[in-house]
């Protein structure tokens, strides 16, 4: 299927570069890329650039080719591409295009990601959709309400979002969160996926705390001391392991207080799915980047710079993830069942699950 977006490149590719480095842009994509054997021409024929263009696409031929494809001629613009120096062609237009289409670039990756959480309008629940847990809240009261909406829910009531502000777990949000898992589910009969889906939502939530605990560490207590993330990577998780260690979470929950460094967990329902994700009003530093994908699509990944995994100062990041993938494996033909995306400002992680897929899942329908 063409869609804008592969049109719109299919301009930009006959605008910006000639048929040798079309050929050298499908070599960098996929190493088994032949202009003239894809195209069908003897090598002794010159290819036009318009069929060069046409060849190329047809062999990358879905959005996540060509946002690939774009994101190689970025790494290359101003430099010496095959035979010559060359600039992108309409890339502004093209960079609005991909953002209308929820494709993030993040510049230290290199690389777009597509972000698959988006917000519904909602038509439920409008009194208790965004639930702010940064101050005094009456979490029981909350839970009592949610209680007594799920026994009146219908049909009609799946679509609906709620959105929970918070700086750490405790037992009380746990509660809450539980509640609000079984009014994801409840409506299909579906809550013995709770639990899991407990566990799966927990471990990102932690990680989500435990990155802007590190943020908070760093600016106040090790830069200090002359340590920092950035430089220092190894012997600041060193000292942050011995912080958690020695005080649990409870120094660190007054600096995320005082900053007000907060994350977002968001619970969506429709008629074909259910989504959950936490947004942290931060991004993570490249090392981090890179163990995330390394846990979640490691074929993402140029090379293999990042921290190992037997680190055992290794916090955060990446940490329970694989556990989390493969209880999602279960219930999703989805070979990347966690998603990430990193804005400029903030990280997005989390996933969908499909409600047909789950109750094929049920016991009872096997």
């Amino acid at each position: 299927m063409v869609t804008k977006i592969n049109k719109e490149f299919h301009k930009i590719i006959i605008n910006s570069l000639n048929t040798k480095q079309i050929d050298y842009l499908g070599k960098l994509f996929d190493r088994s890329f032949d202009l003239y054997r894809v195209s069908g021409f003897r090598p002794s024929i010159p290819i036009p650039r318009q069929t060069a263009a046409d060849t190329l696409l047809y062999f990358c031929n879905e959005d996540e080719d060509v946002v690939k494809l774009f994101s190689i001629l970025l790494r290359f613009e101003g430099e010496h591409f095959y035979d010559r120096t060359f600039a992108i062609w309409g890339k502004n237009e093209f960079l609005t295009l991909l953002k209308l289409n929820k494709w993030i670039y993040d510049p230290e990756m290199k690389q777009f990601f597509l972000d698959p959480f988006y917000e519904h309008e909602i038509n439920f629940l409008k009194k208790i959709r965004i639930i702010d847990l940064r101050g005094e809240v009456d979490v029981k009261e909350i839970v009592d309400e949610i209680a007594t909406i799920t026994k009146k829910m219908g049909i009609k009531d799946l679509e609906w979002r709620i959105a929970l502000r918070l700086y750490d777990l405790n037992p009380q949000i746990a509660e809450l969160i539980r509640k609000i898992l079984d009014l994801l589910l409840v409506r299909q009969n579906l809550q013995l996926y709770t639990g899991e889906m407990f566990f799966c939502l927990k471990e990102l939530a932690i990680n989500a705390g435990k990155a802007n605990y590190k943020l908070l560490f760093d600016k106040y207590i090790t830069s200090k001391k002359g340590i920092t993330a950035e430089r220092n990577y190894s012997k600041f998780l060193e000292l942050f392991r011995l912080e958690i260690e020695e005080n649990g979470n409870e120094n660190l929950l007054a600096l995320a207080k005082k900053d007000d460094r907060h994350f977002t967990i968001t619970f969506q329902s429709s008629k074909e799915a259910v989504e959950v994700w936490v947004t942290n009003d931060q991004n993570v530093t490249y090392i981090e980047k890179e163990q995330i994908l390394k846990k979640i699509n490691p074929e993402r990944l140029d090379n293999d710079t990042f921290i190992a995994d037997d680190d055992e100062n290794t916090e955060g990041a990446g940490l329970g993830l694989s556990l989390v993938i493969n209880l999602l494996k279960n219930y999703t033909g989805e070979e990347h069942p966690l998603k990430v995306v990193f804005y400029p400002d903030f990280i997005k992680i989390g996933f969908e699950l499909k409600r047909s897929d789950l109750l094929a899942k049920k016991p009872s329908n096997k």
